[in-house]
């Protein structure tokens, strides 16, 4: 009887040492591993906050009216590795970083420079791609070969809140009464074309993409060098730290194959 009445304890012991172990469980935030040892982030919804007027990195296909681009194609492959579903959402570039702190996004991917002053408020994921600053001036243009020659009383196109602005400024020595500062750049380029700036400031690989666009191509033209190395990366919440870590493992992942080679050339990125 005493054999049996332990044996009985200790079963209602082991059934309630399971059900202890299962609550605990469910209240568990870590990841579980994905194939391949890569975090597990099990479906979860991200919004993802991008200023749509970026070419090569984020526009909108006006036929689908769908976000498309590099950084969208990258995403997308950081998300199957990691196994959650991305939703791009556009944004005005000079609040999408209060908007990302204020948790109105997941994450910010939308050709974005790691800087200090960004880290204030966000936390960015590693470098994914590095690039410049560019000048672009009308072809017919003969006065400026240089970006140190736009502190010559030239009114220079920027885009506010980024780190061309910044550029040009502390780079190029440009007045800031001479900056003209728009929402989106595609409207900087528009207004160089028509002759109502004289030079845009922007980042190397969309500078090249709006110059080879059929409405800009015997218009424009870019001048000298990139002036500046910068770094793009992942801005996210600095409280998601579970979202960081699988976007940095799934980036160190594809960075050991030629996928993200192979969407450069897919987007014409040199």
């Amino acid at each position: 009887m005493k054999r049996g009445f332990l044996l009985l304890a200790v079963l209602v012991c082991t059934l309630l040492a399971a059900c202890g172990n299962a609550g605990t469980g469910s209240t568990a935030t870590t990841a579980a591993p994905a194939a391949g040892g890569l975090p597990n982030l099990n479906g979860r919804a991200v919004v993802i906050g991008t200023d749509a007027a970026y070419p090569p990195f984020e526009s909108v296909d006006t036929e689908t009216n769908q976000i498309v681009g590099f950084d969208v194609d990258l995403m997308n492959e950081i998300a199957k590795l990691v196994n959650f579903k991305p939703e791009f959402k556009n944004a005005a570039f000079d609040t999408i970083f209060t908007a990302l702190a204020a948790k109105e996004f997941d994450a910010v991917m939308s050709a974005v420079t790691v800087t200090d002053e960004r880290k204030k408020i966000v936390a960015f994921s590693e470098p994914y791609i590095d690039v410049g600053q560019l000048v672009v001036t009308l072809s017919t243009n003969d006065a400026v070969t240089s970006y140190s020659d736009l502190a010559n009383g030239l009114t220079v196109g920027v885009q506010t809140g980024t780190t061309g602005e910044e550029a040009a400024k502390t780079e190029a020595n440009v007045p800031d009464d001479m900056l003209k500062r728009y929402q989106t750049i595609d409207l900087a380029f528009a207004d160089l074309a028509n002759n109502s700036i004289d030079a845009v400031v922007a980042d190397g690989p969309t500078v090249g993409n709006y110059a080879a666009q059929p409405q800009y191509s015997d218009k424009i033209k870019v001048v000298g060098e990139a002036f500046t190395t910068e770094s793009y990366g992942i801005a996210v919440n600095q409280s998601d730290t579970e979202l960081l870590n699988a976007i940095n493992a799934g980036l160190a992942q594809l960075q050991t194959t030629t996928t993200i080679q192979q969407l450069k050339e897919k987007h014409q990125i040199k």
